[in-house]
């Protein structure tokens, strides 16, 4: 199984201190003051990346892009579309372990999910968008 990476995102409406501490990659869905991305970076220590796409990119801020340069941050422009699939990441993670060994109907009495749920699971992990709860999580 591949690695998977988890990543955070922040939009407007978010608040900063949901922001896992340990986030090394982040996508905004806005532009930010020079100031927020500030307090961002002070709570993402372990920042490398942040992504976005190309209209918030072009309407960040220049003293915001060279706070980021300075950073080492590297600012990628993703596309991120399509609705995130709704499962816990553990139940995710298990079935794309174990979909290969096992029959559809044996990880349907093993896991208590219906078999075509884990179809429906297994044909779109690709979509690397996971929504845990109220968090969106972005796989690697």
């Amino acid at each position: 199984m591949s690695t998977l990476t988890v990543r955070d995102i922040i939009s407007e409406d978010s608040k900063i201190l949901s922001l896992n501490p340990r986030c090394q990659e982040l996508h905004i869905t806005r532009t930010f003051s020079h100031k927020k991305i500030l307090k961002i970076l002070e709570k993402c220590k372990k920042l490398e990346t942040i992504t976005l796409s190309k209209s918030t990119k072009e309407r960040l801020g220049e003293s915001t892009k060279q706070l980021l340069k300075s950073k080492k941050i590297k600012l990628i422009i993703r596309k991120e579309q399509g609705r995130p699939i709704s499962i816990k990441i553990e139940k995710l993670q298990k079935i794309l372990a174990e979909y290969k060994d096992y029959s559809y109907r044996d990880l349907e009495q093993k896991l208590k999910i219906p078999k075509s749920k884990i179809h429906y699971l297994i044909k779109y992990s690709k979509r690397k968008k996971i929504k845990d709860g109220k968090k969106i999580i972005y796989l690697k």
